[in-house]
């Protein structure tokens, strides 16, 4: 785990068998789908996806509250992506190419919007996925990132500005409305439709 990733309690504490089932059922698909479209590719997503959950059981919090367990469990994740696009850069001297193809039917955006999101910079895709698409608080989008909170606005906002930029390209930049409707028609699909879980981790996997 990296230095950033959320220190846990130096007191031993466990998330019981039952909460961490519940947890994984209502978190993996979300969990799974943010890393898809952060990284550009699902290649390596359910990979991410277990060792998040991983970590979670080895250095769990000292709460069973999923409403806490939830910005931890992104943290972890968002690390590992990190870690993966720096293992990237250091293995090949360039980052990951983002390839919208690849990203699989989980996705269920028009391949052309995918190439515009994938064109963001990674902190502009976690910030909108987390704030739009898993409809996060600025303190749990905060939490999940390893930000202060009263950043996020400034930095969504500009988040926002830059995709409504490349969605509708306009001759002065500062003309762009931060706040363009595409972002319902971008982000609200993946609130809305059900999508079949993974299998249950268990415990006893770790």
């Amino acid at each position: 785990m990296t230095k950033s990733d959320c220190t846990p309690p130096k007191s031993i504490s466990m998330i019981s068998e039952e909460v961490f089932k519940d947890f994984y059922r209502q978190t993996a698909v979300p969990l799974r789908r943010y890393v898809i479209h952060t990284m550009g590719a699902a290649r390596h997503a359910d990979d991410i996806v277990q060792e998040t959950y991983l970590r979670l059981l080895r250095h769990p919090p000292q709460t069973e509250n999923p409403q806490e367990l939830r910005p931890y469990a992104f943290r972890i994740a968002s690390n590992l992506i990190t870690d993966s696009w720096r293992k990237q850069k250091h293995e090949t001297g360039v980052p990951e190419t983002l390839d919208a193809s690849t990203v699989d039917s989980d996705a269920a955006l028009p391949l052309d919007m995918k190439r515009t999101f994938l064109s963001l910079r990674p902190l502009d895709r976690q910030l909108l996925w987390l704030a739009y698409a898993e409809g996060a608080s600025h303190r749990e989008i905060a939490a999940a990132l390893g930000l202060r909170e009263r950043s996020i606005r400034v930095l969504l906002s500009r988040a926002r500005a830059k995709l409504a930029e490349l969605l509708s390209p306009v001759e002065d930049p500062a003309k762009a409305k931060p706040r363009h409707p595409v972002m319902e028609t971008v982000f609200q699909p993946h609130r809305e439709v059900a999508r079949v879980p993974l299998p249950v981790l268990s415990i006893a996997d770790e």
